[in-house]
């Protein structure tokens, strides 16, 4: 009998959809605008700022681990998962999602491209905070970014599901790679302290200003890879 070449049940095409899973989750979290804009803001700050934007990071990294235990102790008990076909349509609606998500950015500043590109009041809140407040901050930044969360529980349940060595090193990989948002001006104010309020100030600035662009492109991009990738895979 010839060996089976593709279909819900291939190895091969069980990897494809967990990776394009895993790379969408890791980069639309790695270019979270949020996450990088309230660090920079809590950087700035006049006093604790390392010590704030250090709470921040832990307050996102706990829930990025917390959902990875909820995931794994609910989709791995089992052994198996999910099925491939399902995995597929959860990426064919996913896609979808995060294409409306995308496009609905576009219009929205579209809309109000008149409008004088100006500091986000949520971050003027962050100016002064408690260590106690910044663990918070770190948790609700990624409880209220649908994308973030939608394609990262998407790539939980795709490391549950495929056929890994290793998943623990996966899932700890996926959480690294998200932390990116905080982690890279954090890297940038510790190991550059005499060129890091320049840096940050103009990235801040960047962002401000292209904060939907970086968003809504992202979302459209991986909305669009993870549709094709559900979409091959149930016709395959």
């Amino acid at each position: 009998m010839p060996p089976h070449s593709g279909g819900a049940d291939d190895p091969r095409s069980a990897m494809d959809v967990f990776l394009t899973q895993f790379i969408s989750a890791a980069v639309i979290g790695a270019l979270s605008p949020a996450a990088v804009l309230a660090t920079i803001a809590v950087l700035a700050a006049d006093r604790h700022a390392l010590r704030n934007a250090v709470c921040l990071l832990l307050g996102w990294t706990f829930v990025l681990v917390a959902l990875a235990a909820f995931m794994r102790l609910v989709l791995g008990a089992g052994g198996g998962g999910l099925a491939d076909s399902t995995k597929a349509i959860l990426n064919l609606i996913l896609g979808q999602v995060l294409i409306s998500f995308g496009l609905r950015r576009i219009v929205g500043h579209r809309v109000g491209a008149q409008v004088v590109a100006h500091t986000p009041g949520w971050m003027q809140a962050l100016d002064d905070l408690t260590a106690l407040k910044a663990l918070g901050m770190g948790a609700l930044l990624l409880l209220i970014s649908p994308a973030d969360l939608a394609v990262y529980l998407s790539a939980l349940q795709g490391i549950q599901g495929a056929d890994l060595s290793d998943p623990i090193l996966a899932n700890l990989a996926l959480v690294v790679a998200i932390d990116l948002c905080i982690l890279m001006p954090l890297s940038i104010y510790v190991l550059m302290p005499r060129r890091a309020s320049h840096i940050l100030g103009a990235g801040r600035t960047w962002l401000i200003a292209h904060m939907h662009a970086v968003a809504a492109g992202s979302m459209l991009v991986f909305g669009a890879l993870l549709t094709l990738s559900g979409a091959l895979h149930l016709l395959t």
